[in-house]
């Protein structure tokens, strides 16, 4: 293949990367999400303040790796590893996700200060991912998961700071329902589209 050949492929454009990329299920990573919020609740509830510190760092640490164990059981595709065929969109999406994890060294002396601050800083900070990923998609609802996740986890912080462990934990959990119930319409949506025959598509409206 010459060399202007494979330029032109590795430029398919980025209109089209996107096509692709606006056309995942977008389950996994919001599935593991949920799941570790879910298990906070409890570990919230009935653990030491020791032990809760512990499990919002190594659950929301997990949750990547949980996402790619989930993609297998959703038919997703999760591409974490340096791959030069990946789409330019889920490298975008993975900065987004590495900016998070940077901003812990926000969270992390705020909790140095006051340790029930962390649940509520990490809420925050990890529920940022949202804003880039619904602009991509153009998707209401991932907007709507950040906005309204930091304005109750900042109300639930101020308002109730003693039971931080539990209650931004649930809030988070609830977001995720939300959120992953309107992605799942979205996706079924898409696939009814799909289906539709093109003789119907091509008609003209009435």
């Amino acid at each position: 293949m010459s060399t202007s050949s494979v330029s032109s492929t590795v430029s398919i454009s980025l209109d089209q990367q996107l096509v692709e990329f606006r056309q995942r299920r977008f389950l996994a990573m919001p599935l593991a999400g949920m799941l570790v919020w879910f298990a906070l609740i409890f570990t919230g509830a009935f653990l030491s303040p020791r032990a809760q510190v512990l499990a919002v760092f190594i659950g929301t640490g997990s949750i990547v790796y949980l996402a790619m164990f989930l993609a297998k059981l959703t038919g997703e595709q999760v591409k974490f590893k340096s791959n030069k065929n990946r789409n330019f969109f889920d490298t975008l999406f993975l900065s987004a996700v590495a900016m998070c994890f940077l901003c812990y060294a926000l969270a992390i002396p705020f909790f140095l200060e006051n340790y029930r601050s962390l649940p509520f800083a990490v809420a925050i900070l990890t529920g940022l991912m949202w804003l880039p990923i619904g602009v991509l998609i153009k998707h209401w609802v991932c907007i709507f998961h950040a906005v309204v996740r930091t304005v109750l986890c900042t109300l639930a912080w101020v308002m109730y700071p003693e039971h931080s462990f539990v209650l931004q934990p649930v809030i988070v959990v609830a977001m995720y329902v939300v959120s992953i119930a309107a992605l799942e319409l979205r996706w079924k949506r898409m696939q009814v589209a799909e289906h539709v025959p093109a003789s119907l598509s091509a008609q003209p409206a009435m």
